[in-house]
């Protein structure tokens, strides 16, 4: 194959979409990550919204009892609150302006996808962590008669389940999805560096 001629066949004019084209595809593009942004801003609302009712539930619970019970259930609260606020804290750093607008928008897409690696890696981090505060709880419940000893044995099971499935559902989705993503995402930024 001689490269020269398919170098000018791939620079001809024919190839290369005019100024109206260009703007229709950067405005078709910008719309892309705008639906994205606003999806990754309700999905992350939505497990603050449920941490937010539940942290309320549990204060009151807790202002309610004479003997102070349910303290671990708010330090499981916190523990989640402590994540939460890491994950948003990491959503919501500013990026670098090259003043090359596709190259940016390929880095960005990049470093969120580093994040939401990163977010992963810190869920398996903070699963233990989870974990105690959780056993924790429900013997405390058992201790103080609120629940018996099967019951607790059940909840236990429920959230064990619970866990389980969300740590397959994260671990699929690093591996099927934001790895994949993350060596098409280099090998675009690598090519745009050319």
């Amino acid at each position: 194959m001689e490269f020269d001629r398919l170098e000018q066949a791939w620079r001809s004019e024919a190839n290369t979409p005019g100024v109206e084209l260009r703007t229709i595809l950067k405005e078709q593009l910008m719309e892309t990550l705008k639906t994205r942004r606003r999806t990754e801003l309700l999905l992350a609302g939505i497990p603050i919204a449920a941490l937010t009712l539940f942290t309320v539930v549990a204060l009151a619970a807790v202002l309610r009892s004479q003997t102070g019970a349910g303290w671990p259930g708010i330090a499981m609260l916190g523990v989640c609150w402590v994540v939460a606020g890491g994950v948003m804290l990491r959503c919501f750093r500013r990026r670098r302006d090259t003043g090359a607008p596709l190259r940016d928008t390929v880095a960005a897409l990049l470093a969120a996808n580093r994040a939401a690696r990163k977010n992963f890696q810190l869920f398996w981090i903070m699963l233990p962590v989870f974990m105690f505060p959780l056993a924790m709880a429900i013997q405390k419940l058992i201790e103080d008669g609120r629940m018996n000893t099967s019951a607790g044995w059940q909840a236990g099971l429920v959230c064990g389940v619970a866990l389980a499935a969300s740590t397959g559902w994260n671990t699929l989705r690093y591996f099927l999805v934001m790895k994949p993503e993350q060596r098409r995402l280099e090998r675009l930024l690598a090519e745009y560096g050319e």
